[in-house]
């Protein structure tokens, strides 16, 4: 499924969370015909028209995944894509991931604003407790990213892909900050504990700048 219209207005940045639509097809098919937007995904191959409307309907009838398109204010097409997967799993957990194609964009606060968005709907609106994403250990403005919204690394996967030179990966969790007494009744573990604060942060950040129009 495509997820519903959001605006995050965050740091002086304005950016749109929406469904994307058949007539932005052709910008995935470029960008996804490019290594570099494949150096931090799973992809190694160019992509077709052809391709990107199965993958396009795919998302539509997906009950499983919410999927968005990424366009700044001032941009009159999406820039990257983000989504939620496995939102119906019994254990109130869910995957998250983002690609941002467009590197003029990079490191301008485009991840982080969508990554507000993104954990704002699974935790108030799909009822996640808990979001797990992962990133490559040399991609440090992704890592950054999450780990400013309230991620935590419990883990590193050696070895993971090879894009040249082989890369790890950082495995990371979110908790919902309101529902640490019902996952851990026990006590959260020290290690979460000041990613849970961050995520707190976050999730009271995002209620106020994210509007759903």
């Amino acid at each position: 499924m495509y997820g519903a219209n959001m605006v995050i207005n965050h740091n002086g940045l304005k950016i749109k969370l929406r469904p994307f639509s058949k007539d932005d097809i052709p910008e995935l098919v470029r960008y996804f015909s490019s290594l570099k937007t494949h150096m931090n995904t799973n992809g190694l191959f160019g992509q077709t028209l052809e391709n990107e409307l199965e993958w396009y309907e795919k998302n539509r009838t997906d009950k499983d995944s919410c999927v968005w398109a990424i366009q700044p204010d001032n941009c009159d097409e999406p820039i990257g894509v983000t989504a939620l997967h496995n939102i119906n799993n019994r254990d109130n957990a869910c995957s998250s991931g983002i690609i941002i194609w467009r590197q003029d964009w990079w490191g301008k606060g485009v991840a982080s604003a969508a990554h507000l968005g993104r954990t704002l709907f699974a935790a108030d609106y799909l009822n996640r407790y808990l979001i797990r994403s992962s990133v490559r250990t040399q991609n440090p403005a992704s890592h950054k990213a999450l780990l400013q919204v309230g991620y935590t690394v419990w883990g590193i996967e050696p070895r993971t892909t090879k894009r040249g030179i082989w890369l790890d990966t950082y495995n990371l969790t979110w908790i919902h900050p309101e529902m640490v007494e019902v996952l851990y009744p026990e006590g959260l573990p020290q290690m979460y504990s000041e990613g849970v604060a961050k995520a707190a942060i976050a999730l009271e950040m995002a209620r106020r700048e994210v509007v759903f129009p």
